[in-house]
């Protein structure tokens, strides 16, 4: 069975940094209760000019930049997002749009980076072509309940991306 090969990242985090003394004046929180539980001691949020989608695009130019490929030798893109800023157009319509590749989205929450590589990986195999891109981002900032203590101190905003070769090793 041919398999996917690992060719390059990239990554996109939004400009506003929030520590755990910043939540700790929305809820009944600490620094030291978020971190003994959580490992965490800030996350990233985005701005008003950034969202899912823009993080997407700058990921994956990144990726495609680090790769060395071509958005024309990408055969298909993957966008697994749970927080797209619209209905329509899609994350991946988005960065259709700004890369010029054929791209398409996955709902899948915390899985939805490992379902979109198993797509690429079925169109790679089924269609032809040689290279993925898959990204993953979220901007879930915009859909947490800042007073959820349970939430709130968990979630942040940012974006992978990776270019996946399928081959025979």
């Amino acid at each position: 069975m041919r398999g996917l090969q690992l060719i390059a990242t990239g990554g996109a985090k939004p400009g506003r940094v929030v520590t755990n003394e910043e939540l700790s004046h929305q809820v009944d929180t600490s620094d030291a209760w978020i971190t003994t539980r959580t490992g965490i001691r800030q996350r990233r949020y985005c701005t008003d000019e950034e969202d899912a989608a823009t993080l997407a695009i700058a990921a994956a130019r990144q990726a495609l930049a680090r790769s060395g490929l071509a958005p024309e030798d990408i055969a298909c893109c993957v966008a697994a997002t749970l927080s797209s800023p619209t209905a329509a157009p899609s994350v991946a319509c988005r960065v259709q749009a700004a890369l010029h590749l054929p791209a398409f989205d996955v709902n899948a929450a915390c899985t939805g980076f490992l379902y979109a590589a198993a797509a690429a990986h079925g169109l790679l195999a089924t269609l032809g072509g040689r290279y993925a891109l898959v990204i993953g981002c979220e901007a879930l900032s915009r859909l947490t309940d800042p007073a959820d203590r349970s939430t709130c101190v968990l979630f942040g905003d940012g974006a992978g991306a990776a270019i996946l070769e399928l081959n025979d090793t």
